[in-house]
């Protein structure tokens, strides 16, 4: 996703501070660099944050949910 669908998204589920506190972090590890949008919509849509999340807490639980969301194994 681009730095300006990242923001739009953050702001559209009320998560302006947490935008503001973890823009630089989110860019530098590339995290959402080659997310889908869906995504992170159903994301935040699934989870709720409060102003003293950490970004490593955000980090883990979208990594958790990124993962819970790929098809199953096979081989």
């Amino acid at each position: 996703m681009t730095e300006q669908q990242v923001e739009d998204l953050f702001h559209y589920y009320g998560h302006e501070d947490l935008y503001k506190r973890f823009r630089t972090p989110l860019f530098v590890t590339g995290i959402l660099d080659d997310a889908e949008m869906w995504l992170l919509e159903d994301f935040f849509e699934n989870f709720s944050f409060d102003r003293s999340t950490l970004f490593d807490e955000f980090r883990f639980w979208y990594h958790y949910y990124e993962v819970s969301k790929r098809p199953p194994y096979s081989r």
